[in-house]
């Protein structure tokens, strides 16, 4: 650069929704990247040709700008779609937000409970003409659906008289008021016929819901008990990583234009991506005590624990000291943040223990890595442990693969009752397998999951000196579940040997290997 050329101040700002997320990169005149940050760049600059990309939501945006002068450029943030209704977003309509902010304030249901939080669900296509274009029979949104209680049983089925939904514009809504605690949202799963194609089939899921409520100490609270809010946007079926889960007070019910619901759902995207973004405004609201959204405070907390960054350790101390009291000491993602805070500051991990998933999947993989070397974090037996080797990764929240409904399960257990199999076998390996009415189905079975074909094959290519927490290390799964899936594979091996299909893998050799595990 020559010392007479010119200098000039280039500001670049995004403005519009979820700026705060809009990714900036200035290049040069030859592209070689000078500048990136979030939402605004302030840059001094000789004058020249320069270009400027924008990114937000998978939206690219290029710009070029010659600066001859001091120049400010402001960039409209593209439109953003998002299961969340609200007015700023392009995928909201009025038919939409209206009946979400409605049912969010009426129940679709009624319960015991008079004083408690709520879950509420509300579920749509993009739009009308999605609807008419995917569902053209106007089948309920609602179908599949079920809400279960802690012990995984029916509470209501998301249809009929338990719902609230325009088939034609395309929405659902579901409202109960139910005490604080874990609930299971159950999807029983869909499989299409030739017109659409098996390629959108959808399995089976299961996602934990978390009803909160505030320690009575907490001063200058709105309301104490808190409204779980999920959205879910649908296409041929529900697109589970577009789900949005708010936590708002349970009085207030939802509110389409919350600027806090914009910066939740803008770090829940980022999170998705592994972007572990915290915008300035986010972290000024932490450091005022500004506790309004708490799933602001509950996910702000995931996405700074899961990255390497280390400027706000104290605040984030301070984050997850408050979270207790704000959202009960007990509960799974309270606990969950507490294990993660102790991996990232390297301090022993708590005396928790844990025996139901938490609403974030970050979560649930920070007590599974926890539980390697302290299995007592995940408690024995438990449904957090059953799903450790069933999780799907596809969002952020927990999701897993789920044993049938309890009332599959009673039939399945009385027919099986007259078989040779004693119901002492069956509840041995039905979290691993499912249910059999042979040992050769069981072994069938067994060979297709996908925890025993990869433990198969550690213990193939590895030597004899191999253990149980090393594979569960490798297998990033609860020792207890390494222990218990070779105990199946022992118990039914004879079983093995006369299938067809069973890997290479399936040796004496590699057998005895299993049986020196186990000793």
């Amino acid at each position: 650069m020559n010392s007479s050329t010119p200098v000039f101040k280039l500001s670049v700002t995004a403005v519009g929704v979820m700026s705060d997320f809009a990714h900036i990169t200035v290049y040069n005149g030859v592209l070689e990247d000078i500048a990136r940050g979030y939402e605004q760049l302030n840059l001094t600059l000789p004058a020249g040709l320069y270009s400027i990309t924008l990114k937000l939501d998978g939206n690219i945006i290029k710009e070029h700008v010659r600066l001859t002068e001091d120049t400010h450029y402001e960039i409209p943030t593209p439109p953003v779609y998002s299961s969340l209704v609200a007015d700023r977003f392009e995928s909201s309509h009025e038919y939409y937000t209206h009946n979400a902010e409605r049912y969010s304030r009426e129940t679709t249901v009624q319960t015991d409970t008079t004083e408690g939080g709520a879950i509420f669900l509300f579920f749509r296509y993009t739009d009308v003409d999605k609807r008419k274009e995917l569902n053209t029979e106007q089948h309920s949104l609602g179908e599949g659906f079920s809400l279960l209680d802690a012990n995984r049983k029916v509470l209501f089925q998301l249809q009929g008289n338990n719902i609230s939904e325009d088939t034609d514009t395309g929405w659902m809504a579901f409202h109960a008021i139910l005490p604080v605690g874990i609930y299971y949202l159950h999807y029983s799963g869909h499989q299409f016929g030739e017109d659409i194609g098996s390629d959108h089939d959808l399995p089976p899921r299961e996602i934990p819901l978390q009803v909160f409520k505030s320690s009575d100490k907490l001063q200058g609270l709105a309301d104490k008990y808190w409204q779980t809010q999920v959205f879910l946007t649908f296409g041929y079926g529900p697109i589970f990583p577009s789900m949005s889960i708010f936590i708002a007070p349970r009085k207030q019910g939802f509110i389409n234009n919350d600027e806090n619901n914009y910066r939740i759902d803008g770090l829940r995207h980022k999170f998705h991506n592994g972007v572990f973004i915290l915008p300035e405004k986010v972290l000024l609201e932490f450091e005022q005590g500004q506790w309004a959204a708490p799933m602001k405070g509950l996910l702000a907390a995931y996405v700074y624990f899961s990255s390497p960054e280390t400027n706000n350790e104290l605040l984030f101390k301070n984050v997850t000291q408050d979270l207790p009291d704000l959202l009960g000491a007990d509960t799974p993602d309270v606990k969950a943040l507490q294990v993660l805070a102790a991996q990232y500051y390297h301090e022993q991990v708590p005396g928790v223990t844990l025996s139901q998933p938490c609403m974030f999947l970050a979560g649930v993989r920070a007590v599974i890595r926890a539980s390697i070397k302290h299995p007592e974090v995940i408690a024995d037996d438990s449904l957090l442990e059953d799903i450790a080797d069933k999780l799907y990764c596809d969002m952020v929240w927990t999701s897993y693969v789920p044993a049938p409904l309890p009332e599959a399960h009673e039939q399945i257990e009385t027919t099986a009752s007259s078989d040779s199999l004693t119901s002492t076998i069956y509840n041995a390996v039905e979290k691993i397998i499912g249910y059999g009415s042979s040992p050769e189905e069981i072994g069938e079975r067994l060979l297709k999951s996908q925890t025993v074909s990869t433990l198969l094959y550690y213990i193939e290519k590895l030597d004899d000196d191999v253990d149980i927490n090393d594979l569960a290390n490798r297998l990033q799964i609860p020792p207890n579940v390494v222990r218990k899936t070779i105990n199946h594979i022992l118990k039914f091996s004879d079983s093995i040997k006369d299938t067809e299909s069973k890997p290479d893998q399936f040796n004496s050799s590699n057998i005895n290997k299993l049986k020196s595990i186990q000793q």
